[in-house]
């Protein structure tokens, strides 16, 4: 019988995580096509950066260090109990990010890392601690972005209250994986911990990095703070929201949000957020997705 209703209850909380996206994706969807109306055609007039192709390269191989360093980081987490080669990390990683697109909140990288390993506890424990870690760096951007945005709407007031808040409510949403987290934070090798922080950080400031060169090609008379906080503003609301299609629609949205005050040309933000996440997540998922039929998925054991 309990496990009936454990089993009811997962697919009643999947049917409205389900119905959430929808709605998110739909809004989101309405949204960028309104904001566009006339522009939506305009789209072959666009005047592509000279230094578009270079961009595009850098960003390429950015990417595959991006995702090295997220493999080498997820070996350095599981070393002390349950080493792995860099080679199965990485094809973790990809598999993982590839069954992102059909498993929500993103627990299909989640799946991955802990139906690999013979310790689930201690792995989960250690992915736990790796995305808290990477919340932490989008979190100080983000509330940058957030300032900013607050700023220009002028809602100073409500942004105050929103910092106020948001810690208890957090805490109590996430209480049992933050316990976890924290839990294995205090235990953890502060050697080890000292690698995965700094593996973390040089992570985000690749993929932050990888952000900026594409925006900055389209948007080149823009600040570069502004274009940092306009980074952390779409970074915080894609890591926020519970989302369809590796997030696309969401993304946009929040980009056109932050960017549309300082431009006229709303294709000149559609087209780099598009291409970070073509870039950062399509392709990789298409070689994950390989990796995925490898691995013989035994989470209960």
């Amino acid at each position: 019988m309990q496990i009936k209703n454990n089993h009811s209850n997962y697919l009643q909380n999947t049917w409205i995580i389900g119905l959430i996206k929808l709605v998110l994706f739909g809004g989101c969807l309405y949204f960028i096509i309104t904001k566009f109306q006339d522009q939506l055609f305009r789209f072959r007039e666009t005047v592509w950066p000279d230094s578009f192709g270079m961009v595009l390269g850098l960003v390429g191989i950015l990417m595959i260090i991006n995702w090295y360093l997220e493999a080498l980081r997820w070996k350095v987490s599981l070393q002390s109990f349950e080493p792995i080669t860099i080679k199965k990390a990485w094809q973790i990683i990809l598999s993982g990010l590839a069954l992102n697109w059909v498993l929500p909140l993103t627990t299909g990288d989640l799946l991955a890392r802990i139906s690999q390993q013979q310790d689930k506890y201690q792995t989960t424990s250690a992915a736990m601690l790796n995305r808290g870690i990477m919340l932490c760096f989008t979190l100080i951007l983000g509330i940058y972005g957030m300032s900013k945005v607050a700023m220009v709407y002028e809602v100073n007031g409500w942004f105050t209250l929103l910092l106020i808040f948001s810690y208890p409510i957090i805490r109590w949403l996430f209480k049992k994986s933050l316990d976890r987290f924290f839990t294995y934070f205090r235990n953890i090798d502060r050697t080890t911990l000292i690698r995965i922080i700094g593996l973390s950080l040089a992570r985000y400031l690749v993929f932050v990095f990888q952000f900026y060169l594409l925006l900055f090609a389209f948007l080149p008379d823009l600040p570069s703070d502004l274009l940092l906080a306009g980074i952390g503003w779409v970074f915080l609301i894609r890591s926020a929201l519970p989302l369809f299609f590796g997030g696309v629609g969401v993304r946009e949205a929040s980009g056109i949000v932050f960017f549309e005050p300082y431009v006229s040309d709303l294709q000149l933000i559609i087209i780099p957020i598009f291409l970070i996440w073509m870039i950062n997540t399509v392709l990789p998922s298409l070689v994950g997705l390989v990796f995925v039929f490898q691995f013989r998925v035994n989470i209960a054991r």
